[in-house]
């Protein structure tokens, strides 16, 4: 059980995808990094479509200050765009970690035909 309790955490706290990895489930591994990162990149254009439109709508001709980020972080986080690829990286990021610690069993040999 040592292999997946080391898969658990390659997958929670490293990245998504190296528990898989490191399980030698290389399909299911690669396909969650990829996937991964796609989405983190969405979210991270999202939120910066989200957040400059915010600013240059509202806040424009003021000078960015640490309190003007402040709130356009809160708007930013706060609308729904920038919650739907959130949650679907915290759904593929639980997948991964529940998917490495089912993935680190005894594997089965294969049938012989």
């Amino acid at each position: 059980m040592r292999q997946g309790i080391k898969a658990f955490l390659l997958s929670a706290f490293v990245f998504p995808g190296l528990g898989q990895l490191y399980n030698q489930d290389r399909r299911k591994g690669v396909f969650l990094v990829l996937g991964t990162n796609l989405v983190l990149g969405v979210l991270l254009l999202a939120g910066m479509v989200l957040l400059s439109q915010e600013y240059m709508g509202v806040f424009y001709p003021r000078p960015l200050t640490w309190e003007l980020v402040q709130l356009l972080l809160l708007d930013t986080i706060s609308h729904p765009l920038f919650w739907i690829p959130f949650g679907l990286l915290m759904a593929l990021w639980g997948f991964g970690m529940v998917d490495a610690v089912r993935g680190a069993g005894p594997k089965k040999p294969a049938a012989e035909s």
